[in-house]
């Protein structure tokens, strides 16, 4: 450290007490320290006391009495990562984004982020198991409340030479898509720690405001964009045939996976009608809701699907750690003779959803107005009374990258994405595909019927997918 203090004289105070921090909490490398240091000295980089709530924060911390607020994510691996670079990778992207060690404190002016002290093991846990999908279900399927000192949670689950790595987080911060970025720079630097012992520290601490999707408009377009005031919602009550709340419902995931041999046959089958994977999604979603409802074939049905703004920023890494997702509405008039009307119309509305130049824009000048003309308090009131949460919705994280999620070469074997559990009777399917197969989940809030009705659910929109390889 005392090449550090020569080069930075006028820091030597900072220097001294940054050092001292890391270390208890938990980074014990002191080359990595020092490189931690002279990075956030050179970016003139200071970590605050607090931090500003984004709107997306607030919005998600609103939907509390709707769900949990807790996303989730597995990965599944022929191998055990190292737990000293897998430890000291996090704490440099805690320290990167405060955000995540922070507790949410709610304001009834003006809530904010007050940034807290941890130790790496109240982050990560590590332990021994005999049954993957048990541990991880009661690692994933835990709270993480908005007081704790920590918002992201990590466990890597070992079983002699093979592990699953996995993250529970509180959604206020992060969607599945700024997930993806944040588990990709993450084992980056956990690469090269295993490589050289070093980390290019390169992780995003630029701003996690929503107005980040305006910024690469023309000044035309942008003022268009930040009029789109009225939102748009698929205005569909229907649900699944859950069974009434009751206060001793638990939380719980429901799985599916679909065979890369079902799965690519039937995205071949959508290609032809011009539709796309959410296409596909879609079209099985809305054909077995049709049939668990026992709807009528002439009834409309409309879902909510997830749009990641992150389409109208061209440099995400000027971007913090965040919520850039939204939802559009896919709706179909009538079930058709088969699953082959469904998709017909599934391709079509969402082609027109596409023309739109602003998709997925709408309503977020509305939900700015709700919270920055009136208290925090009022706000979430006001806001509460026409923000749509729909009963019916998909959200597909896409295509795993096997490359960005390797960690020293070894590719994931499998994984899983879980949202928030929605309470009763919302059914929020999340997506992804990896190795060419299809994975599905839904968590939700109920009881074993409920559970057996969602696992039915899933039966019948694999069997609809199936429908569509067999064209």
């Amino acid at each position: 450290m005392t090449e550090l203090f020569e080069k930075y004289n006028d820091k030597k105070e900072f220097i001294e007490n940054r050092f001292n921090q890391l270390k208890s909490r938990g980074l014990n490398d002191e080359n990595l320290i020092i490189s931690l240091i002279e990075k956030e000295i050179i970016e003139n980089f200071v970590v605050p006391k607090k931090l500003k709530s984004e709107m997306y924060d607030k919005v998600n911390y609103m939907c509390r009495r709707y769900m949990d607020r807790i996303a989730r994510f597995e990965l599944d691996y022929d191998f055990v990562p190292d737990i000293d670079a897998l430890k000291y990778a996090l704490i440099c992207i805690f320290e990167s984004a405060p955000v995540f060690h922070s507790q949410f404190i709610d304001n009834h002016i003006a809530p904010y982020w007050k940034v807290c002290d941890y130790h790496i093991d109240e982050v990560l846990t590590v332990f021994d198991t005999d049954d993957f999908l048990k541990s991880a279900d009661e690692f994933l399927l835990k709270d993480i409340p908005v007081t704790s000192n920590v918002q992201f949670k990590v466990a890597l689950l070992i079983n002699k030479r093979e592990s699953k790595l996995c993250f529970r987080w509180n959604h206020m911060l992060v969607d599945g898509g700024d997930y993806k970025h944040f588990v990709s720079d993450l084992f980056r630097n956990y690469n090269e720690y295993i490589e050289n012992k070093t980390m290019p520290l390169d992780f995003r601490k630029g701003s996690r405001s929503y107005k980040c999707v305006y910024d690469d408009f023309n000044e035309s377009d942008k003022k268009k964009a930040k009029s789109q005031f009225a939102g748009v919602s698929p205005h569909d009550k229907h649900t699944l045939p859950f069974t009434e709340k009751n206060e001793n419902d638990n939380k719980f995931i429901v799985r599916k996976s679909v065979p890369s041999s079902v799965f690519n046959k039937a995205r071949e089958t959508v290609k032809k009608y011009e539709g796309t994977v959410n296409d596909l999604i879609a079209t099985a979603y809305i054909g077995a809701v049709y049939d668990i409802c026992n709807l009528p074939e002439n009834e409309r049905v409309g879902i909510s699907c997830a749009v990641d703004l992150r389409r109208y920023i061209k440099n995400i890494n000027r971007t913090g750690y965040t919520n850039h997702t939204t939802f559009m509405p896919c709706i179909v008039e009538n079930k058709g003779e088969n699953i082959f009307d469904i998709l017909k119309q599934v391709v079509e509305c969402n082609k027109k959803n596409k023309e739109d130049k602003f998709m997925g824009l709408h309503g977020l000048p509305l939900l700015n107005i709700g919270y920055t003309t009136m208290v925090y308090a009022q706000a979430e009131i006001v806001v509460g009374l026409f923000y749509n949460n729909a009963n019916l919705a998909i959200s597909n994280v896409g295509k795993m990258d096997l490359e960005s999620l390797s960690l020293n070469g070894n590719k994931p074997i499998g994984a899983a994405v879980a949202g928030a559990a929605k309470k009763k009777p919302c059914a929020m399917m999340t997506a992804l595909t990896i190795n060419g197969n299809l994975q599905l989940s839904i968590c939700s809030v109920g009881n074993e019927e409920d559970k057996k009705m969602l696992e039915n659910f899933f039966g019948l929109l694999a069997e609809k997918i199936k429908e569509l390889a067999e064209y």
